[in-house]
């Protein structure tokens, strides 16, 4: 990341700072389309955007965790959790993609007209 080149110092402080804004984002979107989707109830995309708001719920609580251990110094905790963290980010990415393709999916086979 162009961050740490430019100050390692400072760099872990930003990323920090833009991290706390996106788990807003993440948990936010989520909740936003489970309230949409519950009106549909499609249980598939239900169940989808409820993982991804499982996914971001314990990304936020181990990027409290890793923001301590970056302080501590333990490295080894830290480098662990930060994988996992990173994973679960994925796991969103990956659940947002699924949940979209079943709205899209279901949206078309909607709209059209019988044979």
């Amino acid at each position: 990341m162009a961050t740490f080149r430019v100050s390692p110092l400072v760099a872990p402080d930003i990323v920090g700072a833009m991290l706390t804004r996106w788990h807003y984002i993440a948990l936010g979107a989520p909740l936003l389309l489970l309230v949409m989707e519950f009106k549909r109830l499609r249980s598939a995309v239900i169940v989808v955007v409820f993982i991804a708001i499982l996914f971001a719920a314990v990304e936020g609580f181990l990027d409290i965790r890793i923001h301590a251990l970056r302080m501590s110094g333990d490295r080894r905790l830290f480098g662990m959790l930060h994988g996992i963290s990173q994973m679960l980010l994925i796991g969103q990415v990956i659940a947002a993609a699924i949940a979209v393709g079943a709205i899209e999916k279901e949206g078309s086979a909607a709209a059209m007209p019988p044979l």
